[in-house]
C-alpha cells in the first residue's frame, strides 16, 4: 500500500464535504515552509468546536521510527491543530506500539481501502478549541493547500463532457439492443400472422391447429397413396360404366369397390 492509497481513504472517510475541509500537504505558514503535515482536517460544525485534526500517513514501519525520533516536526504543529493521529496500513504500527505517546490517535488503512481507529486521538492542548487563536500564516497556508486541490473551470467542463460523451454512448448501446430486441419479437409476430392466415380454416383456435398439423404428420404416406390410388380406379371403372350403360359391369365393378374397401380397413 502506498501513500497515495492512504491520502485516498482518508478522502472516503471524511467524504462529507459539508462537514469537513480537507488539506494535503499544509505547512506551518506560506512560503518556505520546511515542515509540512501530510493532512488537516477541518470539521465544520459548531457542535464539534471545530476542531481540527492533523494526520500524518505513514505506510512502512522504518518510516515511523524516523518520525518517532525526530519529534521536531510534529511537535511543531501541536499549536495550531487539536487532535494527531498517526495513518498506517496493518501491522506497520505494532512494532512501535509501545514507543508511541498516548494522547497520539492510531488509524488503521485496511487493505480494501476501509479505515478503523485502533486508538483515537486526545487532545493536545487544555484549552477548547474554538477558544484558541488559529496563526493569519497557517490559516492562509490551510486555504492555499485546499484551493490548490480543488479542480478548475476548465477541468470540470472537460470532466463534464466526457461523462456526457459516455452517457450518450451508452444511451445509444441500450437503444440498438432493444431496437434489435424489438424488430426481433416484430419479425415472429409476422410469421405467426401468416400461419394464423395458411390456417385460417380452422379459425384461432391454435390448439385445433396444432392438434390437426400433428395428426397430418403422423400419417402413413405410403398407404394413404394407396388408397387414394385405390378409389381413382374404381371411380374410372364407374364413369365406364355409366357411360356405356354397362349393366352387365355393375356387379363386378361395386364388388371391386367392396373389396377394396374391406383391404383399405383390413391395412389399417
Amino acid at each position: 500500500m502506498d501513500t497515495h492509497q492512504v491520502i485516498m481513504a482518508l478522502r472516503k472517510r471524511f467524504n462529507d464535504r459539508r462537514r469537513y475541509a480537507i488539506a494535503e500537504e499544509v505547512g506551518l505558514t506560506t512560503g518556505y515552509a520546511r515542515r509540512r503535515l501530510d493532512m488537516i482536517v477541518a470539521d465544520c460544525y459548531n457542535s464539534n468546536g471545530y476542531r481540527l485534526d492533523g494526520f500524518e500517513i505513514k505506510v512502512s514501519t522504518a518510516d515511523l521510527r524516523r518520525e518517532l525520533a525526530d519529534p521536531d516536526k510534529h511537535i511543531a504543529f501541536f499549536e495550531v491543530i487539536d487532535y494527531y493521529t498517526l495513518v498506517c496500513p496493518p501491522k506497520v504500527v505494532e512494532p512501535v506500539l509501545d514507543i508511541i505517546p498516548k494522547n497520539w490517535g492510531i488509524l488503521i488503512v485496511n487493505d480494501d481501502g476501509t479505515t478503523r481507529y485502533k486508538r483515537r486521538p486526545l487532545a493536545l492542548q487544555d484549552k477548547r478549541p474554538e477558544d484558541r487563536r488559529i496563526p493569519r500564516g497557517f490559516f492562509a497556508s490551510f486555504v492555499r493547500a485546499i484551493q490548490e486541490k480543488q479542480p478548475s473551470k476548465q477541468e470540470l467542463d472537460a470532466e463534464y463532457d466526457r461523462g456526457f460523451k459516455e452517457g450518450g454512448e451508452e444511451h445509444r448501446r441500450r437503444f440498438d439492443y432493444n431496437k434489435s430486441r424489438v424488430q426481433r419479437e416484430i419479425k415472429k409476430l409476422d410469421q405467426y400472422d401468416k400461419l394464423m392466415a395458411r390456417f385460417g380454416i380452422y379459425g384461432d383456435d391454435v390448439d385445433k391447429i396444432m392438434d390437426e398439423f400433428e395428426s397430418f404428420r403422423k400419417l402413413n404416406r405410403t398407404h394413404l397413396l394407396w388408397a387414394l390410388n385405390s378409389s381413382i380406379s374404381s371411380l374410372e371403372k364407374m364413369k365406364k360404366c355409366l357411360e356405356g350403360n354397362c349393366d352387365e359391369h355393375e356387379d363386378r365393378v361395386l364388388s371391386e369397390m367392396r373389396q377394396s374397401s374391406e383391404t383399405d380397413q383390413s391395412r389399417r
